[in-house]
């Protein structure tokens, strides 16, 4: 990881009546640029690409609720609508109501709703590896792995075993980086997770007919300048789910990053960069 990926600012607001955690990257006179997180990540899956993004834009990467250092919802409320609004909140808190927005994942949808929702707020949008259909095997693989590891004797133990998860991403990047801000201490010496424990308790019910539904309504209002990314070795978002989301958003554009899975730009994070720059470049925009 670049030494660039580490220049960014801790930040605190409130918003939607929670204390969210931020990440702050270059000068607020700049475009400012919004980051949305998947389920059971932290900001900190961004810090690559912000780091890279930073010459250009100001970008600012949230914990979303029950996330990373963000408070945990105490009526344990992570809607979409919700994580939706807390979006438009935490935009609002801080003065931003025109901007870029990139959501992977979990995030990637509310991105989506959010886009579709706030339509003037939203200068253009990357979605990263989601759209309305996603595959019940991917996803299911995430919520296994989520309720079958809850606690590590350390983080070197945390860093294997997500390194057999995902062999894509070198094993010292995960030592070294990833547990460390996904992770947190316990009081009997024990390594957890930052997320609320609703997350990986088995009894969270995802309805994905429900949420392809009402996702498919959501996108179709969307007329800002589109990308999706995906990974070439995704199994949660198909080639023919990618096709579906195109064609609900006409002229949106499209890339597939190779030797990626979900997490594209964690597993391919130069390729995942010049797919956004050449969006980017080809809008206008740099």
């Amino acid at each position: 990881m670049a030494d660039d990926a580490k220049k960014f600012k801790d930040e605190y607001v409130r918003a939607n009546g929670l204390k969210f955690h931020y990440l702050d990257w270059g000068h607020a006179e700049k475009p400012p640029m919004v980051l949305l997180h998947g389920v059971g990540q932290t900001c900190h899956t961004w810090d690559l690409f912000a780091a890279a993004m930073a010459e250009h834009f100001h970008v600012m990467a949230f914990d979303q609720r029950g996330h990373g250092d963000t408070d945990w919802a105490a009526d344990k409320d992570y809607s979409r609508t919700t994580m939706v609004a807390d979006t438009n909140a935490f935009t609002d808190a801080l003065g931003l109501d025109h901007f870029f927005l990139t959501g992977m994942s979990m995030g990637g949808a509310n991105s989506l709703a959010f886009t579709s929702q706030y339509p003037t707020k939203v200068e253009a949008l990357v979605v990263v590896d989601v759209g309305p259909r996603i595959e019940p095997k991917g996803t299911k693989q995430i919520r296994d792995f989520m309720k079958d590891f809850r606690e590590f004797d350390s983080l070197d133990q945390a860093a294997e075993v997500i390194h057999k998860f995902n062999p894509r991403r070198p094993l010292e990047v995960i030592r070294k980086y990833t547990v460390v801000y996904n992770l947190k201490e316990k009081e009997n010496g024990k390594w957890t997770w930052k997320y609320d424990t609703y997350f990986s308790d088995g009894l969270r019910h995802v309805d994905l007919k429900k949420m392809q539904e009402e996702l498919s309504i959501a996108v179709k209002k969307i007329t800002c300048p589109t990308l999706l990314v995906k990974g070439g070795d995704s199994d949660v978002l198909s080639l023919d789910g990618a096709r579906e989301l195109q064609e609900m958003i006409p002229g949106s554009a499209f890339a597939l990053i190779p030797g990626a899975g979900h997490s594209v730009m964690g597993d391919n994070p130069q390729g995942f960069e010049a797919a956004v720059r050449n969006f980017y470049v080809e809008k206008g925009y740099l």
